[in-house]
């Protein structure tokens, strides 16, 4: 019987695994490369702050640096943007003139304008707390009263405004805010600081006369080229102030009068910057003031 002869049977190749591997390893890496490429955004499409997202960010040209601007609250809406009914029988009216003696026992709280009425209007006989860059917000914690209750504007004092208005009592307090405000977002968050600071201080001295400074306008050249200084910003902002001012049973002394032309801008000639005062202006401020008394 004839034998029959199988063919040989062909060996499998041990390699067939690996490449199987290596496959699935490079398919793998595939995949996750595509998930990293859809699910992360380049930097370039990050959500950042812009400057006009935070319109609160000053420009170079901003006077007083150093002050800080609170957060925007979502929950706010500028009352500028709607019509303002003021009343005006709280404004204090003109009167007799009186001597410096009159404000021995007065005090002033404000910020580097109310630093400038200190230093050139010649009326030595109140007390000044004034700091540059000072806002309703930052009275609270600036430090620029020292030791002995001397002011001192750069902030590097031992005590805070609040601080120092529970060791001595005035008989009269002016409060000038405003202008380092204008760049805050919400307007109605700078109403609602300062009526509650106008709170704090009546909590302090009970006894004082408080009224609140009108914020005084800006040079012609200013206001047209300052997104933030301008004189529209101003006007709608004392409009605030002056109804703040009457819901709260507090004078309201408008300054601002004294210092506008035709145009209702600061004369230039009144102005080394187009915001603060000159020496010769801050006297015609102090005129008025004493021209202009708290009853």
């Amino acid at each position: 019987m004839k034998r029959v002869t199988q063919p040989p049977r062909r060996k499998k190749k041990r390699y067939t695994p690996i490449i199987t591997i290596i496959a699935a390893m490079v398919f793998i890496t595939i995949v996750i490369v595509l998930i990293c490429v859809f699910t992360i955004k380049p930097n370039s499409q990050e959500t950042v702050a812009t400057p006009e997202s935070i319109t609160s960010e000053i420009t170079s040209n901003q006077s007083e640096p150093g002050e800080t601007i609170p957060p925007a609250d979502s929950s706010s809406n500028a009352s500028s943007s709607g019509t303002i009914t003021m009343s005006t029988a709280h404004f204090i009216p003109e009167s007799a003139e009186v001597d410096d003696t009159y404000f021995s026992n007065t005090l002033f709280i404000g910020n580097s304008i109310t630093e400038g009425f200190k230093e050139f209007s010649g009326l030595d006989t109140p007390t000044y707390y004034e700091g540059r860059g000072m806002t309703v917000e930052s009275i609270h914690r600036m430090k620029i009263v020292n030791a002995d209750n001397s002011p001192n504007s750069d902030g590097t004092g031992e005590k805070t405004v609040m601080d120092a208005l529970k060791e001595r009592q005035f008989d009269q307090i002016y409060l000038l805010f405003g202008a380092n405000e204008l760049g805050w977002v919400y307007p109605d968050m700078f109403i609602e600081q300062y009526a509650q600071l106008i709170d704090d201080i009546k909590a302090l001295q009970p006894n004082a006369k408080i009224c609140v400074q009108s914020v005084l306008p800006v040079s012609a050249e200013r206001s047209e080229t300052d997104e933030v200084y301008n004189n529209t910003k101003i006007e709608n902002l004392n409009n605030m102030i002056i109804n703040m001012s009457a819901e709260k049973g507090i004078p309201y002394l408008n300054a601002a009068e004294a210092f506008k032309d035709d145009t209702g801008a600061l004369p230039a000639d009144k102005t080394p910057d187009g915001i603060h005062l000159t020496a010769a202006a801050c006297k015609e401020w102090r005129m008025y003031i004493k021209t202009h008394v708290m009853q």
